[in-house]
């Protein structure tokens, strides 16, 4: 176990460290759901994920509800998860949104929130 902010520069060597020699790397992010926050966490780990395998971030569906559904957190339409992945898709080609997982999954946390890496 890594623990730390999951943006602080010594979590995101440790974590490099330990994706290290693997084949196949899968990333989920979960973390704080703030534009920025998830930003700085896509960039960090975002290489990390292997060819063919995926970046998932989580709470995209913070986008599309209720401006005033999460009185008590620091994010909310315009400042969330999947605006984040909308600024990171545009500097970052090798990845695409895969529709088909919400699609197959019916109900999820994270549409548009299934990066492929091509």
């Amino acid at each position: 176990m890594i623990q730390g902010s999951s943006i602080s520069p010594d979590t995101v060597a440790q974590v490099h460290a330990a994706a290290q020699g693997y084949e196949r790397v899968l990333v989920c992010l979960d973390s704080m759901h703030t534009h920025d926050h998830v930003l700085a966490e896509l960039e960090a780990y975002g290489a990390l994920v292997s060819p063919g395998s995926y970046c998932v971030v989580f709470d995209t569906f913070v986008e599309d509800m209720p401006s005033d559904l999460f009185p008590d957190r620091p994010w909310d339409p315009g400042n969330s998860p999947k605006t984040a992945v909308r600024a990171f898709l545009r500097d970052h080609p090798e990845f695409e949104i895969d529709p088909s997982i919400p699609d197959k999954l019916l109900v999820s946390v994270a549409p548009d929130g299934y990066l492929r890496r091509r």
